[in-house]
């Protein structure tokens, strides 16, 4: 029962600090760049929702590729993220199951910094992990687990 209790409460305090924080995670995707020099690139990843309203989208992963180093941030919870790169051109580009992708090309030099704000539409294609029949076979197994423990439990406690 202790090891549920510590369970869920590191995982309420890894929740709050992931959202209640500007922390945002960047880090390389191919070679380490061992240069001098560079800049940051910076901004909001906003979507649309259902509702046509314009929201943070959260863990959004914003990739700046220069054709030879790649780098990757993922959003916070105001939707901002921000990362150092090396200079050069790079693309920039934000892929978010259900919506369109977005690139944007941006130059970044020493000392610089490069605000790119994402303005995502919905691409009205259905998320696969969010299959009605798939919830609704998740919703019964979990159901029919708790019945089965809940039935063991009592049979331990009558012994």
């Amino acid at each position: 029962m202790k090891s549920v209790q510590l369970i869920l409460a590191t995982s309420v305090f890894i929740v709050l600090m992931v959202l209640g924080s500007k922390v945002v995670l960047a880090h390389p995707q191919t070679n380490q760049y061992s240069g001098s020099g560079g800049g940051m690139i910076q901004g909001t990843v906003y979507g649309f929702n259902m509702y046509d309203q314009l929201e943070p989208i959260l863990w959004a992963p914003v990739t700046a590729n220069n054709g030879v180093h790649s780098f990757v941030a993922y959003s916070s919870s105001g939707g901002f993220y921000s990362m150092f790169v090396p200079t050069g051109w790079y693309n920039v580009t934000v892929v978010q199951p259900g919506y369109v992708t977005y690139s944007y090309v941006v130059a970044v030099s020493d000392g610089s910094t490069s605000s790119i704000n994402f303005y995502l539409d919905q691409s009205h294609v259905p998320v696969p992990e969010f299959q009605p029949n798939f919830t609704l076979m998740v919703m019964i197994l979990t159901l029919g687990a708790a019945l089965v423990i809940r039935k063991r439990s009592l049979k331990r406690s009558k012994r």
